[in-house]
């Protein structure tokens, strides 16, 4: 227990040093910026409308879109109870400060989550004095933890989670985390497999629930299908057509889904490419790539302005579009898989009944790959010969492509089972 108190001690001596040397670097940006800009939020300024709609009931911090997306679930359940609670959403990155602007608020307050300081985390949790804070997934950052605790907060995780990948990385901090998770009121694992391993890391096993995964859950509702008809007609793409969407991509992945489609393309003459990086800045790096195989592309920004499509492979230059591309998609690549980083949400193509293909590194959906791979709608594939083999079968034959498409949505119906109705009633009945 000391040593424990020591590392947190320890932490937030180094993080308050930190601040007074950035500090006046901090706040001239954010006078920049103004008022309203995302680096003042980061200082703890909150705007005022925000402090009066308040007091809240329930602060949840996402960090980026996929963990927004467990937010809306939750929201949506919390609402199916009560209408009376207030709730403040926190985002990390840019585009997960986007999405809750735009599906959560005005139900929910929206802002920009703040810097671990503890000079922050007084100034901010003083303004917003959540009765319960919520952290999703590994969104554990001590100094606004303990910030809340002291001022009287409940704290809870909802859709934790640690992967194999992660957890010897957690141990090493064990102490530190210890000390966090053993003044939660609750833990939500989204598996048996994640509960072991947030046991092993200090969460007190007698408080952690197993719900599900409430990621999974908020998916089955997010498909258009008029959505993806317009997409369709813009980019005069039919349904007989062949598409591939290659989805997040990362560390170069985009080279062995390029060569991929070169060798699919001498048997399917009009097969069209979309290539989604999970970063916009890598966009110059693929195109620099499709110019020196000399292939011609057109940029999604592009096509978006009225351009018209001439081009069979489509470089999406913008966030956002991917969820509903993959709603085109004959067969999907989801990247972040080929590289070791984790993979990226492979059960979104699912949500559309698309086959789903992606590489070895998927440490961070293991409970989903695991089902998929059950199921038969999914297969993991480890080079550009191995995706293009496992991509043909599904471009000659639509029936392989229905029953491939319909085995993915079946595994992720299985894995949200009600994730976020459970988490809903945890989080209603801490705050009872």
């Amino acid at each position: 227990m000391k040593k424990s108190i020591n590392m947190l001690a320890l932490y937030k001596i180094a993080s308050w040093l930190l601040y007074g040397v950035s500090r006046p670097f901090l706040e001239a940006w954010s006078r920049l910026e103004g008022s309203e800009g995302i680096w003042a939020a980061r200082l703890g300024y909150v705007p005022k409308h925000i402090i009066d709609t308040g007091p809240y009931d329930i602060w949840m911090q996402a960090v980026s879109t996929g963990e927004v997306g467990v937010a809306e679930a939750i929201v949506k359940a919390i609402d199916k109870r009560t209408n009376d609670i207030k709730i403040l959403i926190s985002a990390t990155t840019p585009a997960g400060i986007a999405r809750a602007m735009s599906s959560l608020a005005p139900r929910c307050s929206v802002i920009p989550y703040p810097l671990d300081f503890p000079q922050v985390a007084q100034r901010i949790a003083g303004a917003i004095r959540p009765r319960l804070y919520a952290c999703l997934e590994t969104e554990l950052w001590p100094n606004l933890i303990r910030t809340v605790q002291d001022m009287g907060s409940k704290t809870i995780l909802i859709n934790g989670r640690i992967s194999a990948q992660s957890l010897p990385r957690y141990r090493k901090i064990g102490a530190l985390i210890h000390h966090l998770l053993k003044d939660f009121s609750g833990i939500c694992a989204i598996s048996e497999v994640n509960k072991d391993r947030l046991a092993a890391i200090g969460a007190p096993r007698e408080r952690i629930y197993v719900t599900g995964n409430a990621k999974f859950e908020g998916m089955l509702s997010r498909p258009d299908r008029h959505r993806v008809g317009v997409i369709r007609e813009c980019l005069d793409i039919n349904e007989s057509q062949k598409v591939i969407v290659a989805g997040s991509l990362r560390g170069g992945e985009e080279k062995p889904v390029i060569d991929a489609y070169l060798t699919l393309k001498h048997s399917f003459p009009g097969l069209v490419l979309f290539l989604v990086p999970r970063h916009i800045n890598k966009v110059s790096c693929i195109a620099l790539y499709l110019k020196d195989k000399n292939i011609k592309f057109q940029l999604w920004s592009k096509l978006e302005m009225g351009e018209g499509r001439v081009c069979d492979v489509i470089l999406v230059d913008l966030m956002g579009p991917l969820f509903d591309l993959y709603g085109l998609a004959s067969a999907a690549f989801v990247g972040g898989s080929l590289v070791p980083k984790g993979g990226q949400n492979i059960m979104e193509p699912a949500a559309w009944a698309r086959p789903v293909f992606y590489g070895p590194h998927t440490d961070n959906f293991e409970e989903a790959r695991s089902a998929l791979e059950i199921y038969g709608g999914g297969r993991e594939v480890r080079c550009a010969k191995d995706l293009a083999d496992a991509i043909k079968p599904v471009l000659d034959d639509p029936q392989i492509q229905y029953e491939q498409g319909c085995a993915a949505k079946r595994a992720l119906m299985e894995l949200s089972h009600g994730a976020a109705d459970k988490q809903a009633e945890i989080l209603l009945k801490l705050l009872n």
